[in-house]
């Protein structure tokens, strides 16, 4: 297996089918980074209001298989490094019209502000994820792009499916976008 990009375009009515900011944030506050980042909850208003008008998006997979014999220590770099590949795939197609929805947390600085009780320093870079809008990320990759995400209940998964979005204004944008 090789190392794999996807792109589906999908309206906005069927990503918020995938939209539960109460059950995903309970996720959320079982991570050791919960209220690490500016771009995690808990949030004061919910950013998806904020991130402006998107009619339709495009959802990005990023599939990278996992070799036998890997250990979780392997596993975390392999999901880092992969997520790096994959905002920087996002922030290079972003636009002035779409607006990337990386994976994980925010990495635009070395180091968020937030635990300090700061502001963001650079608000223009900061990125959210879909699971921290509140987007079911695994029923997303199924329901809408037709991707497995592997949750072993033993041992290490077969691959990582990252999972990424562009919001777009329009259907056309959204076209330009898909790759």
């Amino acid at each position: 297996m090789q190392q794999v990009f996807q792109t589906v375009l999908v309206s906005r009515a069927e990503m918020m089918r995938y939209y539960d900011p109460e059950r995903i944030e309970s996720y959320c506050q079982a991570c050791e980074k919960y209220g690490m980042f500016w771009s995690c909850p808990p949030f004061a208003e919910p950013p998806l209001a904020q991130l402006g008008e998107w009619s339709h998006a495009v959802l990005v997979t990023f599939k990278m298989p996992v070799d036998p014999g890997t250990t979780k220590g392997d596993l975390v770099e392999l999901f880092l490094s992969g997520r790096q590949i994959l905002c920087e795939r996002l922030r290079e197609k972003e636009s002035g019209e779409a607006v990337a929805l990386v994976a994980g947390h925010c990495d635009g600085c070395s180091a968020c502000t937030r635990p300090r009780g700061i502001a963001c320093c650079v608000p223009s870079r900061l990125r959210y994820s879909l699971e921290a809008l509140g987007f079911d990320v695994t029923g997303l990759a199924e329901g809408l792009a037709g991707q497995r995400v592997p949750w072993p209940e033993n041992g290490m998964p077969d691959h990582l499916l990252l999972v990424g979005a562009l919001l777009c204004p329009s259907p056309e944008v959204a076209g330009r976008l898909v790759f």
